[in-house]
């Protein structure tokens, strides 16, 4: 078995001088964490044609998109924590039937502007 110096005059490849490139200056954070995800094929080409049309690939595309819907989720679902007196007070606006004032009776019998497509 050759010596590492035998080896290395044996690589025919070029011996790196230069210093060593790192890319770690230009990046805010190194990221450790994997994500493996099984998916159809219909969900990974959407994926990927969505990723195209922004420019970017699949996996900048995910790690926008993702956190994005995640944030959107969490934050329909936070908790709101009341005071005795204010979970009072609420329970008792929402026992209040509402009151539809001519401003607002006037607006919803207004044509939609946006008509929404499901």
């Amino acid at each position: 078995m050759p010596s590492p110096a035998e080896a290395a005059a044996q690589d025919p490849r070029p011996a790196d001088t230069g210093p060593a490139y790192c890319h770690c200056q230009y990046m805010a954070s190194v990221k450790d964490e994997r994500l493996q995800i099984r998916l159809d094929l219909a969900e990974k080409r959407l994926l990927e044609r969505a990723a195209a049309a922004e420019h970017q690939s699949v996996s900048a595309f995910v790690l926008h998109a993702a956190p994005s819907r995640a944030e959107e989720i969490l934050a329909e679902r936070s908790v709101i924590g009341l005071s005795p007196r204010g979970a009072e007070a609420l329970e008792q606006a929402l026992a209040r039937p509402a009151e539809v004032n001519e401003r607002l009776a006037a607006a919803l019998r207004r044509p939609r502007a946006l008509r929404w497509v499901d």
